[in-house]
């Protein structure tokens, strides 16, 4: 019996010797799989961070486009408001001229349009204390020594010209009212009048608006 108990315990011997070794491989194998869970767990975890910081500063770029892009434009539309305001003062100014200022202007005018000499003048109410017949009758005279007719005839209509009158001839009206003289000429003025409002800017209203817009 003595040999058949060694015989037993070499087996269970053998047998607790392989059962420790694989044991070990396995908690081996765990570990190297733990660490390389944890090594790839780690990786997507810097993985998410890039991508958030990434995704983070393009929001904050382009946050700050949008806040640029809108600063540039209520510039722009700021400076657009104090154009529009100074040729509106224009406008109101050239109406509250002196009456021998006034008339040399829309003297200066006639003489200039009329083709004929023998056109309508039509004016506004508000014009006739200013631009009275006596006043057209001037003008005939001195267009009649250029032998150009001398037959304008005053016609007071109601109309909004604010200044400036509306030559009639064979049913064609030429609009020289002050508002229509400078809405055709506001394109040329306005760089001038931009460089007052606005000294040692270039550009004028252009640098002011957004690429593109």
């Amino acid at each position: 019996m003595a040999g058949a108990e060694k015989i037993v315990e070499r087996i269970l011997a053998d047998a607790r010797q392989q059962a420790d070794a694989i044991k070990a491989e396995a908690e081996e194998k765990a570990a190297r799989i733990i660490a390389q869970g944890e090594q790839e767990a780690e990786k997507s975890r810097q993985e998410l961070l890039e991508r958030a910081r990434a995704t983070a500063e393009e929001r904050r770029r382009r946050i700050l486009t949008i806040a640029e892009l809108e600063g540039r434009k209520a510039l722009l539309a700021a400076k657009e408001a104090l154009l529009e305001e100074a040729f509106t003062t224009a406008l109101k100014e050239l109406q509250k001229l002196d009456v021998s200022t006034y008339q040399g202007i829309i003297r200066s005018l006639l003489l200039a349009s009329i083709q004929t000499g023998s056109e309508e003048v039509i004016i506004s109410p508000a014009d006739q204390d200013r631009l009275t017949p006596a006043f057209l009758e001037e003008i005939n005279q001195e267009i009649k020594s250029q032998g150009r007719g001398g037959n304008l005839a005053l016609v007071v209509e109601d109309r909004p010209l604010q200044g400036g009158f509306i030559l009639r001839s064979g049913g064609v009206d030429i609009n020289n009212s002050f508002a229509a003289i400078l809405k055709m000429q506001r394109d040329e003025l306005e760089p001038e009048v931009a460089a007052i409002l606005f000294p040692g800017e270039e550009g004028g209203l252009k640098e002011a608006a957004p690429d593109g817009k």
